[in-house]
């Protein structure tokens, strides 16, 4: 396994040859933890012999951990239910009381104890989840976390969109800390028609929800005063591709909760899932191949292929004999505001040739919905027929960014992780931005972490380099209008220093138009400075005749020689210097030490940047007030009004 994990950190999987790997999974449902009726290694059994590939057992705010007894009631199915498990798993593995002839409790077995009898390599995985179970005004606000690390607990809010981004953030949150690939997905917008499609609109950070959900009592198709979940999807994504946000994903999904009683009434295993191209069957892997749109969710239908693009999808279905399917394209035309079937293709039995369909220039986005003839076994509903879905496609549209104020002294930390990267900070007035990069088959993605899985969207090039030139272009040659003032673009080389800059040296080149380009003598102004972070080319940078990037110096450059324009920024952890975060008064020696280290680097006509700084207005009035020329930090908004301030 440790090899098996190794690889995976040195590989990723390239959408140009896309994987052959498909996986089946379900990303919710419901044991005897919470409000399920069943054993955790009876469902588990259940998914795995109906081949499945992973399951994520997302129960109402808790994880399978710690010591846990659920009184069995006398109903016969309850104790028939028991019966089989006993008889399944046996005496030594199924702790039980009896008190009487009536009385029955079992002790439920933890994911510790019961995973590793069903998780294999490449065959079943069993990811840690939860149902994060909230409420506002008497709504059930519900979304699951997938591939978690640990417990999340429920956050509030004073409104249906601030409980859900507050429980958003802290996923979000635990992802950052942790650097495990999670995310979370809102669940059944339509139970008691709790979550409307403005909520959704507003969230940040939301990339998933449920076109699909097996329960009974979900209005997935909506009624005369409510939108289905397909209406809901097409006006949530209309709303973000104008607002050059991501976008959304649909998922089908089981919500079961019901394993001894079957039909519509009930909330029964089988009825939706998700099948995920991917190289490995790794949480990691799974959760960077369903955000990087690898994915299609069904209730029966099967693709023999799929392949996406931003402005194409191809598609073959795997059909059966007798059977006829509807192959819908579905997106929104620019002008329009409700989506609609851009074309139909009928395919008779037998019929597994390829489909495509390109996205049109009056087009914002396209989807394809798969309908099969046959109905489906134990229905949702009973007149429902087997479909599948495609994952929405459409180029990143930049936005209309209104003026802004440019704040000199912003830096937005880890910028890729923010809702819009770049848009988010440029939306803000930020005039520096952080990007961290790892060199992967000659192509430099951005992510926290190495990536399992290439997208892409998320080079430095798509990411960051092209927008910015496209905004300087708009901006009539300039970052911010009017702004003759430096905008930083701070690259931090995760991957081995030479190598990562001989490719990012290749990729600089194509936007000299827009970087400040240096040789030993001078440098020509541009309106982005690059600036080499991590891993730093020091040596092979300071013998090139010319430049399109400077170093990120630290405390120990000082004094060495080197100028302000190869290092025009020192930076340093602010907690290998400092003990303080903020309560009370900056201790006097912190702050003599603080105006030091600032005088220090201020000597050599170079600027000042400490991350990891807390995130706490007193710890940015004593960095502003001591001279620190650029103040990090994660909190875009919050940080602006300081400064304004």
């Amino acid at each position: 396994m440790k090899k098996h994990l190794h690889l995976l950190f040195f590989l990723c999987l390239s959408q140009i040859n896309f994987a052959q790997n498909w996986y089946k999974g379900n990303l919710h449902t419901h044991s005897l933890w919470s409000d399920g009726d069943e054993y955790p290694e009876m469902i588990m059994a259940w998914y795995k012999a109906s081949g499945y590939h992973f399951v994520g057992l997302s129960d109402h705010n808790t994880l399978q951990e710690g010591e846990k007894w659920r009184w069995i009631p006398r109903a016969p199915e309850r104790r028939r239910a028991f019966e089989r498990y006993l008889h399944t798993y046996g005496p030594e593995w199924v702790v039980y009381e009896k008190q009487g002839a009536d009385s029955l409790r079992v002790r439920l077995k933890t994911r510790a104890q019961y995973a590793p009898l069903f998780q294999e390599r490449e065959r079943f995985l069993i990811l840690q989840s939860e149902e994060l179970s909230a409420s506002y005004a008497g709504k059930p606000l519900h979304l699951n976390a997938t591939n978690i690390r640990g417990f999340v607990p429920v956050q509030k809010g004073n409104s249906v969109a601030e409980v859900l981004q507050s429980n958003i953030d802290a996923v979000m949150a635990q992802r950052r800390i942790s650097g495990q690939p999670m995310f979370p997905h809102i669940n059944h917008p339509n139970f008691h028609f709790a979550i409307s499609p403005q909520d959704m609109m507003q969230l940040k950070h939301e990339r998933f929800f449920e076109v699909y959900n097996g329960h009974p009592e979900v209005f997935n198709y909506g009624d005369s005063s409510h939108l289905g979940m397909e209406a809901l999807w097409d006006q949530i994504n209309l709303h973000y591709v104008q607002n050059g946000q991501a976008l959304l994903y649909g998922l089908a999904t089981d919500d079961s909760h019901h394993y001894h009683f079957f039909g519509p009434k009930f909330a029964n295993a089988g009825r939706g899932w998700v099948m995920v191209q991917s190289d490995s069957l790794h949480g990691g892997a799974i959760v960077e191949a369903m955000e990087a749109g690898r994915f299609y969710a069904s209730t029966g239908v099967a693709l023999i292929d799929l392949r996406q693009s931003e402005r194409e999808i191809a598609l073959r279905v795997k059909t059966e004999a007798s059977t006829q399917y509807k192959v819908q394209f579905i997106g929104v035309k620019k002008g329009q505001t409700q989506s609609t079937v851009f074309q139909e293709i009928t395919l008779q039995p037998a019929d597994s040739s390829l489909i495509t369909y390109t996205l049109k220039p009056d087009e914002w986005f396209v989807r394809a919905k798969i309908i099969s003839d046959q109905p489906k076994f134990n229905p949702y509903f009973p007149e429902d027929l087997e479909v599948a879905w495609t994952q929405p496609i459409g180029p990143r549209i930049w936005p209309n960014i209104p003026p802004v104020a440019p704040l000199p002294n912003a830096h937005a930390h880890n910028d890729y992780e923010h809702n819009r990267p770049l848009i988010d900070a440029l939306s803000q007035g930020f005039t520096s931005v952080e990007a961290d990069v790892f060199l992967i088959k000659d192509s430099l993605y951005v992510n926290h972490n190495r990536p399992f899985f290439c997208d892409p969207a998320r080079t430095l090039e798509n990411l960051y380099l092209r927008p910015l030139r496209e905004q300087i272009q708009r901006q009539g040659g300039q970052v911010y209008k009017g702004y003759d003032g430096p905008f930083y673009l701070f690259i931090d080389l995760k991957t081995e220093a030479e190598s990562t800059y001989q490719a990012l040296a290749k990729t600089l080149s194509r936007y000299r138009d827009i970087l400040q380009v240096c040789t030993t003598k001078k440098c020509k102004p541009g309106s982005v400075q690059a600036i080499l972070s991590g891993n730093r080319p020091i040596d092979l940078l300071n013998k090139q005749v010319e430049r399109l990037a400077a170093i990120d110096a630290r405390p120990v450059d000082l004094g060495k020689g080197f100028s302000a324009q190869f290092m025009p920024i020192v930076s340093d952890n602010y907690r290998n210097h400092f003990t303080w975060f903020g309560q009370g008064e900056m201790p006097s020696t912190e702050k003599e030490k603080l105006q030091s280290l600032v005088k220090r680097v201020h000597a050599e006509g170079k600027k000042l940047r400490l991350w990891a700084s807390p995130e706490n207005e007193n710890v940015w009035k004593a960095l502003r007030a001591a001279g620190v020329d650029l103040i990090n930090t994660d909190r875009l908004e919050e940080l602006r009004a300081f400064l304004l301030k």
